[in-house]
């Protein structure tokens, strides 16, 4: 896996700067613009949350943890520590999100579970486009 550089100018479609945290929760999520970048999909599209976990699977993510995968990816796409990195179509599931997250007896895959369909966009606040 390769590591990850926050201050680089390679990127062209998203900026790191405003990515406060270095946790892995942020990790995904850069991890995400990276690949959206590689495979040359429009950053600005809509995409499912399915198909973000298919741009960062956990063997991909560089988290081994299945369980510290599940609640890293739930809490990327929450408003935990003041992520707003997606917007939703229904922003009452990020709130959800959030939730779990925040209870220690989360189902740290309740995202896999019930919202894969959901849709959501990059905020662009994170894009250079």
């Amino acid at each position: 896996m390769e590591a990850l550089d926050w201050d680089s100018d390679q990127y062209k479609l998203f900026s790191t700067t405003n990515i406060e945290n270095r946790v892995n929760a942020d990790k995904l999520f850069f991890r995400f613009l990276i690949e959206v970048e590689k495979s040359k999909v429009d950053p600005r599209k809509v995409f499912t949350i399915k198909e973000i976990m298919m741009f960062i699977p956990r063997k991909n993510s560089g988290i081994n943890n299945y369980t510290t995968y599940g609640f890293s990816f739930m809490s990327m796409l929450s408003t935990q520590k003041n992520r707003d990195y997606f917007i939703f179509d229904n922003p009452v599931i990020r709130d959800e999100f959030t939730s779990q997250c925040q209870n220690r007896l989360r189902d740290n895959y309740y995202w896999r579970q019930h919202y894969l369909g959901e849709r959501v966009r990059v905020n662009p606040r994170y894009l250079k486009v």
